[in-house]
């Protein structure tokens, strides 16, 4: 029958103090002092295989300064939480689609992590660790007689060491928190319950070792351990997505399931070990004569194994690394187990024991600071005993966004709008088939909804089912009946009169380059100069005028202006030489069709429609897009007409999303393109461009300001993946950005996206709900499908998509 231990006996931490500097040491039974940390690592395919190295290195130097027995423990802990709908979402009454975006993730589990770091300590007389006298083998009695003789000096000495190794190793975004008294006591109620998604107050379960695993109340425990390294030892090697990913990350974040990694380094007296291995060399020589050829290779190894210690001056360290599963049902466990064999194996081939009845033992011993009592080490040089620690950990979510995955799909928040870059701005670029229009009508869905104010430029009804669901205002230019403008209408000021600023300046000039000279012909400076002398010219004279001669400035009035002033004042000096600079008569002849010809109704309205009411406003210009010269008028009147509006809600955040309007880049765009920047970035807005590659970019004269202009970028999946390579020149991907670019995957039900911001760029997963996939799809048969049931449900887009989706189930579509 199995002997009944009080808890109290067996547990391995004698008391928790703190210290004067706000930190805590456990002070163990065994007379070891240990100090904790929280391990902040860098997020998962964030740093290249050489930062992993430099990582490493990093971290055997630190190694070389701690005293000869000291224990270096980090433990991973994973722990699975159910994806919730956040409070603000759940109570916002008109976000009915980002509820069931957040419904269809509800419930799904999220695999956290946390990371500690333990650096424990103790004196010379301490003796080594075996199965027979861990504090678990005698009852929580330690081997010395008196071990916490001397411990004032050793918590002090092992305070300095401390401070000097964590300091050596927290470089660039590795980052350590000390735990304070509170902090340890919450992580060891924690791990003796195994509940890391929860703070236990008490340890409530009782342990009950068994031949195969050690329960924990109701949970089975089982330890795998490394017993074997891989032939061949880096810092890295690609993790399950092809990405560089850390040594042991098929232990680590590419298991999926809730589990323990703890990894311990126990630093050997190199000259000692060495000078025992030598002895063993010795022996070996002087029996040489009974040695099997097997014997003699290996005793060969031994040699140049001690020739490299010695010549490369390395250091000896020994490593744990243990793999700690549980479930409360056998065939699940087992099925955890068979996994965690699998990762070891995959991990360049690293043998690995199942333990049987050490496991008790061994969960004690891989417990926060509790190291030293382990006692299944493999020995290694420390180079090579660095690149078993583990410094990724998954993406870190933000406090609001759009909702997305990681790669693993767990759901996380992604700011897109985030106002620590330089700007808002974004670049999307993905071939025919990627999703472009998919990608952005699910942020827009999400960005209505949560108050933001979009403005769409397309061609081609992509957004049309988009726009119905959620009342936003649609407009398809039709040159028959067409929006009207008038480009010259401004605000009076306080005394009554128009006075354009620079933008309304630079903005006419551009607009009445294009109508007069199109993209073909570049408008010289000389052209330019005189078209921003003319504009404010107009408007003086137009203030001045005792009745006014138009209701309001207009492209007509403008037009009879100059006629006029032109007339009235031949042969001055300023004419004789703007004449030579400026032809007035194709001047004239190409503005005709838009003062008396048939484009009129274009560029003569008393005022603007006003769209300012509208949230979320689309402008599709399909009808005209074979009209090289009315679609980028259009285009130019339709940026400016949204651009008043973002200027007159400052505080509100904006979006301008110009879907495949190239047009708009050619010669004579520039400046404008460069003010749609600036004027945005001012308003607290965001301007995205909408591409199916980088042509467009690289052969437009604006490229590099749009390049430069945009923090973001968002790049889809690319099938001919050669195509990556200019993506990557043009926009200025790194090697590393390059190979997780190729990486994308695409599944049935959910696709794959990077996203650069500033300096950083991760693949995310976008998974969309089935009761939004219908709004988003750009598959022509699917949006036809979805706009004839509209109408046959007379307009209810819900009813219609509920329908829709039992079509697609059976296949009608």
């Amino acid at each position: 029958m199995a002997k009944t231990v009080n808890y109290d006996a067996i547990f391995p931490v004698f008391s928790i103090e703190d210290n004067r500097d706000g930190g805590a040491v456990a002070v163990l039974k065994d007379g070891r002092i240990a100090i904790g940390y929280r391990f902040e690592g860098v997020e998962a395919e964030s740093i290249t295989s050489g930062e992993y190295d430099a990582l490493g290195s990093a971290f055997y130097r630190a190694t070389r300064t701690l005293p000869v027995g000291t224990v270096i423990q980090r433990m991973d802990a994973y722990y699975t939480e159910r994806h919730r709908m956040p409070k603000g979402v759940r109570e916002q009454a008109n976000a009915p689609f980002t509820q069931q975006q957040h419904g269809h993730l509800q419930e799904r589990s999220v695999l956290h992590h946390a990371a500690y770091l333990f650096i424990s300590f103790g004196n010379e007389r301490q003796p080594r660790t075996n199965a027979a006298n861990t504090l678990w083998a005698r009852l929580g009695l330690p081997m010395l007689k008196d071990p916490f003789e001397g411990i004032n000096a050793l918590v002090e000495r092992a305070e300095r060491a401390a401070e000097e190794f964590t300091q050596s190793i927290s470089l660039g975004r590795l980052r350590l928190t000390r735990l304070d008294s509170e902090g340890l006591e919450n992580l060891y109620f924690q791990y003796f319950n195994l509940e890391f998604n929860r703070q236990p107050t008490t340890l409530n379960r009782s342990v009950q070792p068994d031949a195969t695993f050690v329960g924990l109340g109701e949970k089975k425990v089982n330890i795998l351990t490394m017993t074997g390294q891989p032939s061949v030892i880096y810092n890295t090697q690609p993790g399950r997505t092809g990405v560089d990913a850390p040594f042991v990350s098929n232990l680590a974040l590419d298991l999926q399931v809730p589990h323990l990694l703890v990894t311990s380094f126990l630093i050997e007296d190199t000259e000692k070990v060495i000078g025992s291995l030598e002895f063993e060399q010795k022996i070996n020589r002087n029996l040489d004569f009974l040695m099997t050829h097997e014997n003699k290779i290996k005793m060969l190894e031994l040699e140049d194994y001690i020739d490299g210690l010695r010549t490369d001056n390395k250091s000896l360290i020994s490593v744990n690394l243990s793999l700690v599963v549980w479930n409360t049902d056998n065939q699940l466990r087992e099925g955890l187990v068979q996994r965690g064999i699998a990762s070891f194996r995959a991990m360049g081939g690293a043998d690995v024991f199942v333990e049987t009845m050490d496991t008790t033992n061994l969960f004690f011993a891989l417990a926060p600071g509790n190291g030293y009592q382990n006692y299944r080490w493999l020995l290694m040089s420390g180079d090579n005993a660095a690149c078993y620690l583990n410094c990724a950990t998954n993406y870190r979510t933000a406090n609001q966004g759009e909702l997305l995955s990681d790669r693993y799909g767990n759901p996380i928040l992604v700011n897109l709008f985030n106002t620590d870059l330089n700007n808002q701005n974004s670049v999307v670029v993905g071939p025919t088939g990627s999703g472009k229009s998919f990608t952005m009508g699910y942020f827009m869905l999400q960005r209505y909804e949560a108050g933001r104010r979009q403005i769409i430029i397309d061609v081609g009804g992509t957004y049309y089912s988009l726009m119905s669901a959620l009342g936003g205002r649609y407009y398809q230019y039709d040159p028959q009946n067409p929006i009207k403008f008038n480009p010259f209408g401004i605000l009076v000021n306080s005394a009554g009169q128009y006075v354009p600023d620079g933008d309304k300046i630079n903005f006419l000039s551009t607009l009445l380059a294009i109508i007069w000279k199109g993209y073909k012909r570049p408008v010289r400076q000389a052209e330019r100069s005189v078209l921003v002398r003319l504009i404010p010219m107009y408007y003086d004279w137009y203030n001045a005028q005792a009745e006014a001669p138009t209701p309001v400035p207009s492209l007509v009035g403008f037009y009879d202006f100059l006629y006029q002033y032109l007339k009235e004042n031949e042969g001055t000096e300023d004419l004789v030489r703007w004449h030579k600079a400026f032809d007035f008569a194709e001047f004239f002849t190409c503005l005709e069709p838009f003062v008396v010809g048939h484009y009129r109704d274009v560029l003569d309205a008393g005022e603007n429609e006003d769209i300012s009411g509208y949230r979320l406003v689309c402008f599709d210009m399909a009808r005209i897009k074979d009209n090289e010269l009315l679609k980028s008028v259009v285009t130019m009147l339709i940026t400016e007409l949204s651009l008043d509006v973002i200027r007159r809600y400052p505080k509100d955040v904006k979006y301008l999303y110009m879907d495949e309007a190239w047009s708009m880049l050619s010669e004579g765009m520039g400046d404008f393109v460069e003010m749609m920047y600036r004027t945005i970035r001012k308003n607290n807005g965001s301007m995205c461009i909408i591409t199916q590659g980088v042509k467009e970019i690289e052969d437009s004269a604006v490229g590099p300001v749009i390049v430069a202009n945009a923090d973001t970028k968002i790049i889809l999946n690319h099938q001919d993946t050669k195509q990556l390579d200019r993506v990557s020149a043009v926009l200025g991907f790194t090697k590393h950005e390059l190979d997780k670019m190729r990486s994308i995957r695409v599944s049935k039900t959910w696709r794959e996206i990077f996203i650069r911001q500033g300096e950083y760029g991760k693949v995310y997963r976008l998974e969309a709900a089935p009761n939004i996939y219908p709004l988003l799809t750009s598959k022509p048969a699917e949006r036809e499908h979805l706009r004839d049931l509209t109408q046959e449900y007379r307009g209810n887009i819900v009813y219609a998509v509920r329908q829709f989706n039992e079509d697609r189930a059976a296949g009608i579509i």
